[in-house]
């Protein structure tokens, strides 16, 4: 059970003036203006009083993580409270702040919790292969219910720096080196010329594919995604050829 000296959490909002914004907020109050009923929940039983499963603090975990990215899939991250997080977890806000500093944290281990279990590129067989059926799984997140989930997510990195670096940092930089791993495996392989640039060809896949979820004027066919992939492979060869030839001459 965790105890924070002068503050408890009541996990409710309260009406009265007394609270100060900040504390209703965050739906804290001071213990002398408590007017309501608190229920008290330790995350941290003995094993002996606790049911079969798994442990409560990975239970709570997982109920937090989940309860943020339906969230996500509502409303924009301005709108979003750690208290309704909780209420919707059945914890305690304490309880949430025990794993998470900030709302910005818990909101983006959220979105990197759903996009681990439904985004992973395959790391055995034919390199050109995953990278595309990694590419129409990412298709289909965008148009799916998630999708609006990622131009929040965008549109939250415009106005805030915090969110921008941690996104790129946790999110964009590590599933980049695994396309890259991919990209260079089909070099290796002969499916890609020597001299293919990662990023760039990385870009070419994945661009159009933001651009139809941010603007939402075409729709993310299957059709539309191989298409992309598929005249991406062409033009880098096709570079490449023409590169040949005209040493030839």
């Amino acid at each position: 059970m965790e105890i924070r000296r002068g503050l408890i959490d009541c996990g409710l909002e309260c009406p009265s003036s007394q609270c100060s914004p900040r504390l209703k907020r965050e739906g804290r109050v001071e213990p002398s203006n408590i007017m309501i009923r608190l229920t008290i929940v330790s995350d941290h039983l003995p094993d002996e009083n606790r049911p079969g499963g798994r442990p409560r603090s990975e239970t709570s975990q997982a109920a937090i993580l989940e309860a943020a990215y339906s969230f996500l899939e509502e409303q924009p991250l301005s709108s979003i409270s750690p208290l309704r997080i909780a209420r919707r977890a059945g914890v305690s806000t304490a309880t949430v702040y025990r794993w998470w500093p900030t709302k910005e944290a818990l909101l983006l281990d959220a979105f990197l919790h759903k996009t681990q279990k439904d985004l992973a590129l395959s790391s055995a067989g034919d390199p050109l292969l995953r990278l595309k059926q990694h590419l129409l799984e990412v298709g289909r997140f965008f148009r799916g219910g998630h999708g609006v989930v990622v131009v929040r997510m965008f549109a939250a990195m415009q106005d805030n720096p915090t969110i921008r670096d941690s996104f790129l940092e946790r999110i964009t930089s590590p599933r980049s080196k695994e396309v890259t791993k991919a990209v260079k495996a089909a070099v290796r392989e002969g499916q890609l010329p020597p001299k293919t640039d990662a990023a760039q060809f990385a870009d070419m896949l994945f661009g159009p594919l933001v651009v139809r979820l941010l603007m939402g004027h075409r729709p993310l066919s299957d059709a539309f995604v191989s298409s992309v992939f598929d005249h991406a492979v062409a033009g880098v060869r096709a570079i490449h050829a023409e590169g040949k030839t005209t040493k030839q001459k």
